[in-house]
């Protein structure tokens, strides 16, 4: 408390100014989980929002009328599958999810399911992407449309990175 005095007509006039803090301690906020089996959940269920976005950051306004989104995002799984590409490293945790995804043209929309390995690590300043991989299928019925291959640039990966910077600055609902 810091007390001052005010002249006003001839009268001295004491004030007292109370500096207001923020009553959340420093401590409050919300750090990104250290272990992938907390983290996962939480990327996923941002996953469809976050790539959204990745996909229309990355589109003209040419391409806007047959874009595709995110509907949905399975839940994770965990369990680590052996990658010839990838060095066996302790520190890599591996991530499988699928996405429901919808592509709308003129005359018709059409759905895909997107099958996803996830590639993270923890490093000291917050979970990194190392790589993806994807393949995709049409839904429901399952046909596979694509090969498995290295989606590391695509707009789930772009999803994922904008994901990890936000939980490493403690803007995410956790």
């Amino acid at each position: 408390m810091k007390r001052d005095v005010i002249k006003a007509m001839g009268r001295a006039i004491p004030i007292i100014l109370t500096i207001v803090l923020p009553i959340a301690p420093a401590f409050a906020r919300s750090i990104c989980p250290g272990e992938i089996g907390s983290v996962a959940p939480l990327l996923v269920r941002d996953l469809p929002s976050y790539a959204n976005r990745a996909i229309i950051r990355g589109r003209s306004r040419q391409e806007m009328a047959e874009l595709t989104h995110v509907v949905v995002a399975s839940q994770p799984e965990l369990e680590p599958m052996q990658v010839p590409s990838l060095k066996r490293d302790p520190n890599l945790h591996q991530v499988f999810l699928t996405t429901l995804e919808r592509q709308a043209s003129a005359q018709k929309i059409y759905e895909f399911q997107q099958y996803h390995w996830i590639f993270l690590v923890k490093t000291r300043a917050g979970w990194r992407l190392v790589k993806t991989f994807s393949r995709t299928s049409r839904y429901p019925k399952g046909n596979w449309i694509t090969e498995t291959q290295d989606s590391s640039q695509g707009a789930i990966a772009q999803g994922i990175r904008t994901w990890l910077r936000d939980c490493a600055a403690g803007s995410i609902q956790l």
